[in-house]
């Protein structure tokens, strides 16, 4: 057979043509299959049937090609036609179109894939991951060393690796609250990355034996179970060769997730916080107890951070991370608050000055200028914690707080759901989130399923309860018999908890159950003598007995710790004292201290929910000294703000009564309606349940005041006292079978 004659025939008979045709078509025809099979929702074996059919159907192509020729006279096998007959010039010019024609529709494919169906390829092959894939969980590797007391090494090493891929700005890290509730579990990993949503799994293992260490890491894809990369570490048990590992770890997690880093991101990443490997282990220790929050936990967790600080006084994050123990400490325990402030600050600023690029000391500045009020400053602090820590949802807590304060509300929310994004089983977090449902959205249902899952996931949290008991005594519930019988239980389970006494008492004001709530104000002031609770738990039981000389003593002792910002803490308090002593005009001047931003003599437009509360009772006051005109101004300033605050939720398209009644509620107080205004109390009570903290209001508040003479308001206040006693006395009797009840709890109750 001559080859060359045979290449020529295969010329002649266009099977080349056909050929390169037919693999412009089948490719086409597969990568039109591939891109449009997951929006389409089709099944993934589709593309291995096409895929196989074009591949069956290549060489049978082929052999028609060469069997058979194209006549004007319609298809007929080749040997059957004469040279002369042969059109196959024609027929190849005819090819040589239709290729140019699919190679075009082929072109025009990929640029539209590469706009339109990207996504995919992009995660692929460009340097920078979508966030939606490049998103991590580290759960806690598993302890491996003989010795188990060294638990805290390797959950305090996976902490740390978290810590340093949250750096990165371009790949979202579950937090370490939610990572570390899967610990000592045998979950599924598709299921823990759904819950914590993300799409990989870093998980390994610690063995420290010796002088030696040895650490395994795997990254895993979660959809199917895909082991990306896994790799094995033995080194010297030194600090260098711990941040190796991390290092070595990080970089191979991002080229796997494909996530550029920024020059920035390099620094971070070769950073050695310490080399004393004895001052690691230290800090290791400490930073593993510190997360209860608990006094001994916190008070353990600062010596360590000292002790590491010790060996090594240059290490930024032992001294930023002990600035915020102090911080806790002080919430939480017993230590005075301007020993507190004093070692917050030292120890912040230390950090800050060792290392400004350490997202944990500006956070731990930013906190530290929170307990001096200085909340600006603060905010400038956490604003740079954040960007310094992207995935830092503690610092994200922190800086939503403050822009809180400053009305930057949307911000506030953003910073909020932001970290609950990352860290949605910390039952900080997701407490704070379901208050947001609550307060604000409205989503009581949902707050209080997020509220029970935390109370199951994680017992020993105190502010669920304190949030479950809070929902359950107010809109939508209003049960306070129930709620203060939830508390109660909690408190037997924990009684020397501060918590849980200042819950139990805030609830038995809710019942007007004054001494029961004074039994427990007393407590925590002789439990925890340096903290200001105990203070501030019996000033609200004075308010609620309308006690105003007492509540002015407290106050006027407070002010040692609060200094120039008492009038914002205390403004309702030591309004009513003045009030109820005729020194109106001091009220005033209190006013203009405390809202010295929107008063001007009369407050010329009231634009949100503070300055209402600032109008309101700016206008109590000047009604006394006989300031009519302003008092008038008021009133219509009032009045425009409740018509504007309809009208937007009229334009929203989502009316939720409470807030509409709340807003005409003061409008009707501001225009003398006191009858009205007494209806609508009744509505938000015994309609909406709305049955938290009237005691105190009613007796404490000075715009109720203006109602005293109204018989519809004196009735209504009435039914509420009635309604009160009967669930008093559900809660009495629960006492009493409890073996709990005090007889001199029981004798303050009148309406």
């Amino acid at each position: 057979m001559n080859i060359k004659n045979f290449i020529s025939e295969l010329k002649r008979r266009n099977v080349f043509k056909i050929a390169v045709a037919y693999g412009i078509a089948g490719w086409l025809i597969i990568q039109i299959v591939t891109v449009v099979e997951e929006p389409l929702s089709i099944p993934d074996w589709v593309d291995t049937v096409v895929i196989l059919f074009v591949g069956l159907g290549f060489p049978l192509a082929l052999v028609f090609a060469w069997a058979f020729e194209i006549t004007p006279e319609g298809l007929r096998k080749t040997q059957e036609v004469d040279a002369e007959e042969s059109i196959t010039p024609k027929t190849g010019k005819k090819l040589n179109s239709i290729i140019i024609a699919v190679l075009s529709v082929a072109l025009f494919f990929v640029l539209i894939e590469r706009v339109f169906f990207a996504r995919s390829n992009l995660l692929e092959n460009s340097e920078t991951a979508n966030i939606e894939t490049a998103s991590v969980a580290v759960l806690p590797f598993v302890n491996m060393s003989s010795d188990q007391e060294n638990e805290y090494f390797s959950d305090g090493l996976s902490e740390e690796l978290l810590n340093v891929l949250a750096k990165v700005d371009d790949l979202k890290v579950a937090g370490r609250t939610s990572s570390f509730k899967f610990k000592g579990h045998n979950e599924n990993l598709s299921d823990i990355a759904a819950e914590l949503g993300v799409s990989y799994i870093l998980e390994g293992s610690v063995r420290k034996s010796g002088n030696r260490l040895r650490i395994t890491a795997q990254l895993i894809k979660a959809n199917d179970g895909y082991h990306m990369w896994s790799e094995a570490y033995d080194r010297e048990l030194t600090a260098d060769g711990i941040f190796e590992i991390q290092e070595e770890i990080s970089r191979h997690v991002m080229e796997e997730l494909k996530v550029r880093l920024l020059p920035e991101d390099e620094v971070q990443l070769a950073d050695r916080p310490t080399t004393d490997i004895e001052a690691y282990n230290a800090f290791l220790e400490a930073t593993q107890r510190e997360i209860t929050y608990q006094p001994d936990d916190l008070e353990f967790a600062i010596q360590k951070y000292k002790e590491a600080i010790r060996l090594d006084p240059t290490f930024a994050e032992a001294y930023a991370r002990l600035s915020i123990a102090y911080g806790y400490l002080h919430s939480n325990g017993n230590i005075n608050a301007d020993e507190t402030k004093i070692l917050m600050r030292e120890n912040a600023e230390m950090a800050v000055s060792l290392d400004n690029d350490l997202g944990k000391a500006h956070e731990a500045l930013g906190f530290y200028l929170q307990t001096e009020f200085k909340y600006d400053e603060a905010q400038q602090e956490f604003k740079k914690a954040v960007e310094l820590s992207p995935n830092d949802a503690s610092a994200r807590m922190k800086y939503r707080g403050v822009l809180a304060r400053a009305n930057k509300i949307e911000e506030s929310r953003a910073e909020l759901y932001k970290a609950y994004e990352l860290d949605p089983l910390s039952p900080d977090i997701s407490n704070s989130y379901a208050n947001h449902l609550v307060r604000v959205e409205n989503r009581y249902e949902e707050a209080m399923d997020i509220i029970n899952r935390n109370i199951e996931r994680t017992p020993d949290y105190n502010g669920s309860y304190y949030t479950k008991a809070w929902l359950l005594r107010d809109v939508p519930y209003g049960e306070l018999d129930n709620a203060f019988m939830f508390a109660y239980e909690a408190y037997l389970k924990n009684p020397d908890d501060m918590d849980f006494m200042w819950m139990v008492s805030d609830i038995a004001r809710d019942l007007n159950m004054t001494n029961l709530a004074e039994y427990f104000g007393k407590r925590i002031k002789q439990l925890f003598p340096e903290n200001h609770a105990g203070p501030r738990n019996l000033l609200a039981t004075n308010q609620t007995r309308g006690d105003f000389d007492a509540s002015k003593q407290i106050v006027d002792d407070l002010a040692i710790i609060y200094g120039e910002r008492t009038p914002e803490y205390f403004v309702i308090q030591l309004s009513a004292y003045y009030y109820a002593h005729k020194e109106y005009q001091t009220g005033i001047d209190l006013l203009r201290q405390r809202f010295g931003d929107v008063m001007d003599g009369t407050l010329n437009e009231v634009e949100n929910d503070d300055q209402r509360t600032a109008a309101i009772y700016y206008l109590t006051f000047l009604d006394k000294i006989g300031e009519d005109e302003k008092v008038q101004t008021l009133k219509e300033n009032i009045c425009t703000y409740k018509d504007k605050r309809l009208a937007e939720m009229r334009e929203s398209g989502h009316i939720e009564i409470y807030n509409e009644l709340d807003v005409k509620f003061w409008c009707q107080i501001a225009s003398e309606e006191y009858d009205d205004a007494a209806r609508t109390l009744e509505r938000l009570h015994f309609e909406l349940n709305s049955k938290a903290n009237w005691p105190m209001i009613l007796t404490s508040e000075i715009p109720y005041y203006r109602m005293e003479d109204s018989p519809e308001y004196k009735r209504v206040k009435n039914r509420i006292f009635d309604d009160l006693t009967v669930m008093r006395g559900n809660v009495v009797e629960y006492l009493k079978d409890k073996g709990e009840w005090r007889e001199d709890w029981g004798t303050d109750n009148s309406k």
